[in-house]
């Protein structure tokens, strides 16, 4: 059984802090403590000397420091060396000793190499106070260190090298535990660009597992009730026109004119009968997708429609592909098209691309309309037309269908009036995702 996401991103982040902690032990164990800068006594004096030197600062005080008991022993020799090379008397220098000193008396080796000679010297934050006068006292002591010098600098470099080494190794486990999100995510777009493509199999921790079990079981109920759906559809569509036909005999014997009356009323509702059926065999048609060329489509249906003596033209300037039913795709266009041209006295249709979506406006020269019915036309068996005249309203269908097509591929199509008139529908369909094979030629249905 797979280990809970829990389980282990708490592992992941103790897994960090453990890392974390022996990087900072191993640093400091390799690293020791640099050691005290030390300064010779004839150093502090060539500085009191000439009032200037790189690593001691000089500067004029009201008065001298004073050392602690432990470290008058020490201090007391050093300020007589230093008396003595200043020639100046004892009184006159004043010396505090840093307690890394701990009021001992140490000696460098100074000079060159064959004449070196141990001399005292001074470690770490001293203060050397020497008497000029009536101005005060004259105060040598350290520079700051840079906090980057030496140890620390080495520190530093080696805490990041060690950080960019882990940078891989925290990059692998982070692809790991996001891998099976995002084939969740690839999953959600394709079942929203094709309701029947396969259930994803995905594979991760427990809690992933169980919500792909359950994201498969969402979809074959989603299938299965588009499914019931449609062949229920079809079903009472099929079983309508039995009675139909037996209406249609019997009028042999209604006088006129109710017969005319009754006979269009007939005829109407055969035709909405096979338009029903053939919105169902639309949607059980369940045809495999394919990669295509949706300009090379969208081109072929208004040329064919064209060749007819139809009013029907499109601009392709783009080469846009999509995964989808070249059948359905087909049949969107052409009553889109068929619309724009029989209400609009012109069809003219564009594409183009919006960001990871093919967009294709199909616009007429129409009135338009109202803007109350831009949402209600694409409801089934609804008609603007009021005559329930078929050679001016049609069925109803013809929208309901072309948003069933567009939604089904992960898509829309909306409807809008044109500023300088006429009826704007766009219909808008996502493009094929970039990773598929390249060797895959393009179909254009």
């Amino acid at each position: 059984m797979p280990s809970s996401l829990f389980t282990r991103i708490f592992a992941l982040v103790l897994a960090t802090v453990a890392i974390a902690q022996l990087i900072n032990l191993a640093l400091l164990a390799l690293l020791a403590p640099d050691p005290p800068r030390s300064v010779p006594i004839s150093r502090v004096a060539q500085a009191i000397v000439s009032g200037a030197d790189p690593v001691l600062l000089i500067r004029t005080v009201p008065s001298p420091p004073s050392a602690d008991e432990e470290d008058l022993p020490a201090a007391t020799l050093l300020e007589t060396e230093l008396a003595s090379r200043l020639g100046l008397p004892e009184s006159d220098v004043a010396i505090d000793l840093a307690p890394i000193q701990n009021g001992k008396l140490v000696q460098v080796f100074v000079g060159s190499t064959n004449g070196k000679i141990a001399e005292p010297a001074l470690l770490g934050d001293f203060q050397v106070a020497v008497r000029n006068g009536a101005q005060g006292w004259t105060l040598v002591e350290p520079r700051n260190q840079n906090p980057f010098d030496n140890r620390e600098r080495r520190f530093l470099l080696l805490f990041l090298l060690s950080a960019l080494i882990m940078l891989p190794i925290a990059w692998m486990f982070a692809r790991r535990l996001a891998d099976p999100f995002e084939q969740f995510a690839d999953a959600a777009e394709r079942l929203g660009r094709d309701p029947a493509s396969a259930p994803p199999d995905i594979a991760g921790p427990a809690e992933v597992e169980r919500a792909a079990q359950a994201f498969r079981q969402m979809q074959q109920r989603l299938q299965a009730y588009v499914s019931d759906r449609t062949q229920m559809l079809g079903a009472i569509a099929h079983d309508l026109r039995t009675p139909l036909t037996r209406l249609a005999f019997r009028l042999e014997g209604v006088e006129q004119p109710a017969r005319d009356a009754m006979a269009r009323d007939i005829a109407e509702m055969k035709a909405m009968v096979s338009a029903t059926m053939g919105l169902a065999r639309l949607e059980g048609h369940g045809s495999e997708r394919q990669r295509l060329e949706l300009g090379s489509l969208l081109e072929r249906v208004a040329s064919d429609m064209a060749l007819t003596g139809r009013k029907v033209h499109a601009d392709v300037n783009d080469t846009l592909v999509v995964d989808g039913d070249p059948i359905a795709l087909r049949r969107l266009f052409s009553n889109l098209l068929d619309n724009a041209e029989t209400y609009g006295g012109v069809a003219h249709a564009r594409m183009w691309r919006n960001g990871d979506m093919a967009i294709v406006d199909v616009e007429d020269e129409g009135p338009g309309l109202p803007p109350g019915e831009l949402e209600r036309v694409f409801e089934p068996f609804y008609r603007v037309e009021r005559s329930r005249n078929r050679e001016t309203g049609g069925i109803g269908l013809g929208l309901s269908v072309v948003r069933s097509i567009a939604r089904a591929h992960g898509g829309d199509v909306t409807l809008a009036n044109r500023p300088a008139g006429g009826l704007q529908a766009r219909v808008a369909l996502p493009l094929a995702p970039i990773n598929k094979s390249a060797g895959q030629r393009a179909a254009s249905g």
